[in-house]
């Protein structure tokens, strides 16, 4: 007499996930320590988002955190960065929803505002208010600052020429600049819906700018 076996046929077995490469390890910790530090940034402020306080917040050991960034410039310039490229994503999203080209141009305050109130934009106006007392990140910020601005003069001006308008430098940044105030004044104002108020006016200053006669908007 055998004793009965269980038929194996039909036996479900769980196939070894893959090992991850070393790049794709290395990207899942630069992702965890890009969103530890923008929560720093952003609840702390920059004095207080040392390497150290964004590797334990992030769960990454310090050697981790430093085989990914040797100091804590080069963590910051990397959140500058990898914000920006979010950003742009962002943009083009909103943008998308508007067909009308004088449209979107007009909708620049209100799109920027949203893109830049949130944590992220927050916490890259804490690495620009801290580069005044750091110099070493002042120097290397500096010139990647530039890039970034040239390269939204570029987009903007592209969105202007499609409009039949013009969007000088002095307008992007105002346009920018008033965003990044206001989010620090929301944060402040005992009513913080009324930072939209000033954005909704700034949207009425640029339609009286881009409608008027050639010369007179410059």
């Amino acid at each position: 007499f055998r004793p009965h076996r269980p038929h194996r046929e039909g036996r479900l077995t769980l196939a070894a996930a893959p090992r991850r490469t070393q790049a794709q390890r290395s990207g899942e910790t630069r992702a965890r320590l890009l969103a530890a530090a923008i929560r720093c940034l952003h609840t702390r402020g920059y004095a207080a988002a040392t390497t150290l306080a964004v590797a334990q917040d992030a769960g990454v050991s310090r050697g981790a955190m430093l085989h990914q960034f040797p100091t804590r410039t080069d963590l910051m310039l990397f959140v500058v960065r990898s914000v920006y490229e979010e950003e742009l994503h962002a943009y083009a999203r909103h943008m998308a929803a508007i067909p009308d080209p004088r449209e979107q141009l007009l909708a620049l305050p209100e799109v920027v505002w949203e893109v830049l109130s949130r944590p992220s934009g927050v916490a890259v106006l804490e690495i620009m208010q801290g580069a005044r007392s750091d110099p070493e990140l002042a120097e290397r910020l500096r010139p990647l600052q530039a890039r970034i601005e040239a390269n939204s003069f570029g987009q903007v001006g592209r969105l202007a020429q499609a409009a039949g308008r013009a969007a000088s430098p002095a307008l992007i940044r105002l346009v920018v600049w008033a965003a990044r105030g206001l989010s620090i004044a929301q944060t402040l104002s005992p009513d913080p819906a009324a930072a939209r108020d000033s954005i909704r006016l700034l949207r009425g200053q640029m339609a009286l700018l881009l409608d008027a006669p050639s010369g007179e908007g410059s």
